[in-house]
């Protein structure tokens, strides 16, 4: 099939009337607070009660599910492995999926020039006999039409330019597909985008094109059996971010034989982002949402009839960092939600449990320390293998014992403390990210921590909001975090005081800039001149935030950072006054860090 072709072709009495209605609409409203209170106070039911928010709950929960101490959670104990690693030439690794299939686990994920969906990215995949020893990563799709290494247009962001982006396994009847979509790599999702598969050939495990399996849509996972009897998938069109998300249902009578049927509310409710699905133990079904407004929490919303209409979608009160979810059903009747339930970043990966599909009472720690995310899980011969991204340049593996999951026992508290999550301190704001030519420095000392200790400088909103966090993890790296990009450093040596040198320059079109340097105690670092200096360049998206307000997570007991100034100028520095009594202490977060890079890496960048 010419996939080029293909995708060319689809480039084309008034008083009396007003008091009656003013009494009625007010003993609806009342009635509607009413029904919204029960909906509150009670659990969550598909049919009678579909708008109650709950969905995290036990002793250990906090009323304000955002003061979890995601650090302190506990820990399931798991094998590692690494299937790729991009980091060395500078590429990308995203959108991982696993499946288990004649004998073997297979992975395949998104593979790219530079930072994520570029012109000229690719699908490969890699072959394991138990999960945790990977072959060689080959490619499964070819060159994107017109779009490989030679092209003019490879690596950039342009509508010139083609894409695939990997949608998962499809295991359907003796046959296995890989689903993958195909769109000009401008934006999220360009007009031609198509949702594609390919089909193994199990005698020498290539892969042929099997054609498209629909028009002007992308999935999140790959399609599951309904009670019915029907295969559903979800789907986002070109222009969901108006239209919203749907769900395609069918794939019997052919891989290309769906029916589409809307979310309603899912582009005004919130902005509904990669769905995911499972089905309930009565047979309805409920489906979570990410949410791009960035609410911080998950939102859900059910079906009692497989999937053809769907009740408004409601903001539930699981917390979630506007990332990726994944979850399943076991073999045993329970559920399993892996995702980065912290709001303030994709840090940790963690593992929530349910009985019933709707509420989730034990919540446990996988992997983190680090910028970890897109999760996706299978069940294979008692064990859980969960595949994620690590910086979006690693595709990664733990393994985990199903009896370890039976064993998981929630502590009395999880709350972090009071003053780890309010401040009384506030400032005039000293920058504004997002207004073009603005540039703040910052100077400060901080002593290295012992290993196993972490601490972070945070300049945050005057609401406690943090976009730029500088600070030294676990293992001893410099690290730097801007809105929604990080990079890492070199490793310093414990117990050594350095002096930090930070400089922010925000932009409105261009990406936000910082810059981190160190040097020895007692005098700020130089300036750099070269450009070669910049450690983080935030490509994502400005964040137009007012920074007015310093924080500092560490476990010392005496204060992490000192001299800590501000200015407009580096040579404002000098006879800027000392803010450390202005500093607010939070509580401390114990990290993993898993990097290990000798020099500053590129920054890691978060999806749409």
């Amino acid at each position: 099939m010419d996939i080029l072709a293909n995708v060319r072709n689809r480039q084309r009495s008034v008083w009396a009337g007003w008091a009656w209605s003013l009494l009625w609409t007010s003993s609806f409203l009342a009635s509607a607070a009413r029904a919204a209170d029960q909906a509150a106070d009670s659990a969550p039911h598909p049919a009678d009660n579909p708008q109650s928010p709950r969905m995290l709950a036990g002793d250990w929960v906090p009323a304000e599910v955002h003061r979890i101490d995601f650090g302190q959670l506990p820990r399931v104990p798991s094998e590692h492995a690494v299937v790729s690693d991009v980091r060395e030439i500078k590429g990308v690794n995203q959108h991982n999926y696993l499946v288990h299939f004649q004998g073997r686990f297979w992975a395949m994920w998104s593979d790219g020039p530079g930072i994520e969906d570029r012109v000229g990215q690719r699908v490969k995949f890699a072959t394991s006999p138990d999960g945790l020893t990977w072959s060689e990563p080959e490619f499964l799709t070819p060159e994107p039409p017109e779009s490989g290494p030679a092209s003019e247009f490879y690596g950039t962001r342009t509508n010139r330019g083609f894409r695939w982006i990997s949608r998962g396994f499809w295991q359907r009847a003796d046959d296995l597909f890989v689903l993958v979509s195909l769109d000009e790599a401008a934006g999220f999702f360009g007009p031609s985008l198509q949702l594609r598969a390919f089909r193994l050939n199990p005698a020498d495990r290539s892969w042929s094109d099997a054609g498209v399996v629909f028009d002007n849509a992308i999935n999140n996972f790959p399609p599951k059996q309904l009670p019915s009897g029907d295969w559903m998938m979800s789907r986002r069109p070109h222009d969901y971010k108006q239209t919203g998300v749907h769900f395609l249902v069918g794939g019997t009578r052919g891989i290309d034989q769906w029916e589409s049927f809307p979310v309603l509310g899912s582009s005004s409710e919130l902005a509904a982002e990669e769905p995911l699905w499972w089905v309930l133990p009565d047979g309805h079904l409920t489906a979570l949402f990410r949410d791009n407004r960035r609410s911080g929490y998950v939102y859900r919303s059910f079906s009692t009839d497989n999937g053809r209409t769907w009740s408004q979608p409601t903001r539930t009160n699981f917390p979630d960092a506007t990332s990726k979810l994944h979850g399943l059903r076991l073999s045993d009747g329970r559920y399993v939600l892996i995702s980065n339930a912290n709001p303030r970043r994709r840090d940790p990966l963690v593992l929530s449990i349910s009985d019933d599909g709707m509420i989730f009472t034990k919540m446990a720690y996988l992997v983190g320390g680090r910028h970890v995310d897109y999760p996706h899980a299978i069940e294979h011969d008692g064990h859980l293998l969960v595949a994620f991204a690590g910086g979006k340049q690693s595709v990664e593996v733990l393994k985990i014992r199903l009896a370890d999951l039976a064993q998981l026992a929630m502590p009395a508290s999880l709350e972090l403390p009071e003053s780890a999550v309010e401040s009384s301190q506030s400032s005039d704001a000293w920058i504004d990210l997002g207004e073009e030519g603005r540039t703040l420095y910052v100077a400060a000392e901080a002593t290295v921590p012992p290993r196993g200790s972490a601490t972070e400088l945070i300049l945050a909103t005057s609401s406690g909001q943090e976009r730029v966090r500088v600070g030294i993890d676990a293992s001893g790296r410099l690290r730097g975090w801007l809105y929604r990009a990080e990079a890492v450093g070199a490793e310093l040596r414990a117990g050594e005081t350095v002096s930090l040198l930070i400089r922010i320059q925000s932009h409105r079109s261009e990406p936000d800039e910082l810059l981190v340097t160190t040097g020895p105690a007692g005098r700020i670092p130089p300036e750099p001149e070269t450009a070669d200096a910049w450690l983080l360049g935030n490509r994502v998206g400005r964040s137009d935030a007012n920074l007015a307000r310093l924080l500092v997570y560490g476990a010392q007991v005496e204060l992490p950072f000192r001299q800590v100034r501000t200015a407009e100028t580096y040579a404002g520095l000098a006879a800027s006054p000392m803010l450390d009594d202005t500093l607010t202490r939070r509580s401390s977060r114990p990290t993993e860090s898993k990097s290990s890079p000798g020099n500053l890496r590129p920054p890691q960048l978060v999806e749409e």
